[in-house]
């Protein structure tokens, strides 16, 4: 039985699925806080307080830590983001994955 292919986006889903759930729920919490009128610079600092206790990668937590401490708290969804970006390259130049 041949094994399915995947893309870079379905694998980084599904084997490091916590990264894009981070940035989503950062992003959610952002446009919530804006919409309610409430501090975004501390809204995202207690989202990220709240997660690290949920996320299991340490480099996910460094950045979730870094955010809670931030002057400027988007900025970590932001280094996150590029993390993932990174992920996309190494599964393309390692394994030849597709991009999504």
């Amino acid at each position: 039985m041949e094994k399915e292919l995947r893309n870079t986006r379905e694998i980084i889903e599904q084997e490091y699925g916590e990264f894009p759930e981070t940035i989503l729920h950062a992003e959610l919490c952002r446009a919530c806080a804006r919409v309610d009128g409430r501090s975004i610079k501390q809204s995202l600092k207690a989202f990220a307080l709240a997660r690290i206790e949920k996320v299991e990668s340490k480099p996910l937590k460094g950045a979730l830590e870094q955010m809670a401490s931030s002057m400027f708290p988007e900025t970590e969804i932001a280094r996150i983001r590029s993390c993932v970006g990174r992920m996309e390259s190494a599964l393309v130049k390692t394994f030849g994955v597709k991009r999504a």
